[in-house]
């Protein structure tokens, strides 16, 4: 028997790839992690827009998988080889209303699917302001049924100074919660503290 963990992160058309990135690179440094990573294409436009590079540049140099988000022909889409982790980061609102709504019309809705109904860990990170009523509801429905939903809400506990340090303090935080230990524990309240 394994003892992988099985991550899958989901990356959707929604603002904050940098979130991304600092995760697959934060993965890479851990051995018994096996990460696969789905992009859909407006996930690829944004991470090109915001970073300048292909996605599957980083995804590759790191060692993780790339899935297609087009085929339920993927791992994980069926209960039978659910991952132990989806995490979905950056999720747009329309990400989050089909996982919500139980539309598993490509790979991650339906891998969020499974994960739901199989009791796994599913954590969604939207990245919306303001919010309105139906995404506020959206987000309460997935609590409901065991999702966990983290804002991409970084912390200014170890007082940062650059981009990097506030994207790698909330991003330390999902590789806690994800079972991947971080090297550094930036999230931490009163860590490091003068």
């Amino acid at each position: 028997m394994s003892n992988m963990r099985e991550i899958v992160l989901g990356i959707t058309g929604a603002s904050g790839a940098i979130y991304a990135e600092h995760y697959i690179r934060g993965c890479t440094q851990m051995r018994d992690i096996s990460l696969s990573v789905i992009l859909t294409e407006t996930a690829r436009t944004i991470w090109l827009r915001e970073l300048g590079y292909d996605p599957e540049e980083l995804i590759s140099e790191c060692g993780a998988s790339i899935l297609p988000n087009d085929s339920f022909d993927a791992p994980f889409c069926s209960g039978s080889a659910a991952a132990d982790t989806l995490l979905v980061l950056p999720c747009s609102m329309g990400a989050l209303a089909r996982i919500a709504g139980g539309l598993a019309s490509d790979a991650i809705s339906r891998i969020a699917d499974v994960q739901l109904k199989e009791k796994k860990q599913l954590i969604i990170v939207p990245r919306e302001t303001p919010l309105s009523l139906i995404h506020l509801q959206n987000m309460q429905l997935l609590t409901q049924a065991g999702a966990v939903i983290c804002p991409a809400s970084p912390s200014f506990y170890h007082k940062p100074a650059t981009i990097d340090d506030l994207v790698e303090s909330f991003v330390g935080r999902l590789l806690h919660m994800t079972g991947v230990k971080p090297l550094e524990k930036k999230y931490q309240w009163n860590n490091n503290q003068d």
